[in-house]
């Protein structure tokens, strides 16, 4: 199992360090859904949603993937999707 870094994606699309977010917050919406709100400097800066395990009729437990989405800046709808193997463990 891989672990894939959240943290460091979000950092990645804004153009800053990995270590200048924090989160603001964590929500989970039944096991489908969890919301991670990141701060930069006390401003919020993102919104990573990440929903699933989505699988096809042919795909066995583990085999599917997690459809990742980060909503970047507040207030607006600049948003970047991404698949992330449903093995892989997502640290925030």
């Amino acid at each position: 199992m891989a672990t894939w870094d959240a943290r460091a994606w979000v950092a990645g699309l804004i153009g800053c360090d990995p270590g200048e977010l924090s989160i603001r917050s964590t929500d989970r919406y039944g096991a489908t859904e969890t919301q991670t709100r990141y701060d930069r400097g006390g401003e919020p800066v993102a919104r990573l949603t990440v929903s699933g395990p989505v699988r096809t009729s042919f795909d066995e437990a583990g085999e599917g993937h997690w459809a990742v989405a980060a909503q970047i800046g507040a207030g607006t709808y600049e948003v970047h999707r991404l698949d992330v193997p449903e093995a892989d463990e997502i640290a925030y």
